[in-house]
């Protein structure tokens, strides 16, 4: 064999091996999403803890696939209409507020049958409860320590027996919402019998109860207990000793349609219900209402520290 048909044969195989060795120039194939070309509309009350778990739910959702939608909302009434309107695919509910305020029943105080009996009822509103959360969002009576302190008040009964002695005005802030349910004010004015004292009640938004108590705005405040401006701003939250308001547990309600025909939707959101506690729920709104971080970004790490999220 001549050297130019070796130098020939050479060149041949190199230039072989080098095409071998190229990178593939056609395009990665994705890998097909649960939720891809699916579009999802959440919706949330007005209030920073509905502001997480919307955004929370979001995060998961879009994971997924999903172009996801968020709305926000005035309050419980604006955003039940809204879901049984189809307008809402999903929201986060509280047990106790389905129950006496959308479904106008007698209020129940075993919170497994509770959730049982809402979950039922929903159904034929063409409405899937998933599984509740371990965090009950109940309403609370606050008063500053200092006034607490003064005049023995640990309790709700104790607070209304000092007005009464001295048989002066008390003015009370809460929210809109609490003074028109019938869960709300109405009840608690029967069962302490308000009507005997001098009161002056306002309404005012919720993230500012805390605060109109801590400056003395108003001599007592009711909000939700898992307002985070209550251990903040050192408030006291009087037991209520007469079992006035029932479990008020938050869980995703989710139309039908979209919970049969999309099962991660389902598995995603248990999952998430599961992770979320009074405790850490006080966490996330304390680093929103006082660190004044970002909801995104609180929803975004929290998902990422219980490895709900991947990236």
């Amino acid at each position: 064999m001549t050297y130019r048909k070796i130098f020939s044969l050479l060149v041949l195989c190199f230039t072989v091996l080098g095409a071998c060795q190229q990178p593939s120039t056609a395009p990665l194939r994705e890998e097909k999403k649960p939720l891809d070309s699916v579009s999802i509309t959440i919706g949330s009350k007005s209030m920073t803890e509905q502001y997480l778990l919307m955004k929370m739910t979001a995060l998961l959702l879009k994971e997924q696939g999903a172009t996801v939608h968020e709305r926000r909302f005035l309050d419980s009434d604006s955003i039940r209409k809204a879901s049984l309107a189809g307008y809402v695919d999903m929201y986060w509910e509280y047990t106790s507020t389905a129950r006496i305020v959308h479904q106008n029943q007698e209020p129940v105080y075993n919170e497994k049958k509770l959730y049982q009996l809402v979950k039922e009822t929903d159904e034929k509103k063409h409405l899937t409860w998933l599984n509740p959360s371990h965090f009950n969002s109940s309403w609370g009576v606050l008063v500053n320590r200092s006034f607490a302190k003064e005049h023995h008040l640990n309790s709700v009964s104790d607070l209304i027996s000092y007005i009464k002695k001295q048989n002066k005005k008390v003015k009370i802030a809460t929210n809109n919402e609490f003074l028109k349910r019938k869960d709300g004010l109405i009840q608690l004015a029967d069962n302490y019998e308000l009507k005997s004292i001098s009161t002056e009640i306002i309404g005012i938004d919720s993230e500012i109860i805390p605060l109109a108590v801590k400056e003395g705005r108003v001599d007592v405040g009711i909000g939700m207990i898992s307002d985070s401006r209550i251990q903040a701003y050192d408030l006291v939250l009087l037991k209520e000793d007469q079992s006035l308001f029932p479990p008020y547990y938050a869980a995703p309600v989710v139309k039908q349609s979209l919970a049969s025909r999309y099962p991660s939707v389902v598995s995603t959101l248990n999952e998430l219900s599961s992770k979320l506690t009074n405790k850490k729920m006080v966490e996330l709104n304390h680093q929103v209402d006082i660190l004044h971080k970002d909801v995104s970004d609180v929803a975004y790490k929290f998902l990422l520290e219980n490895h709900l999220l991947t990236r």
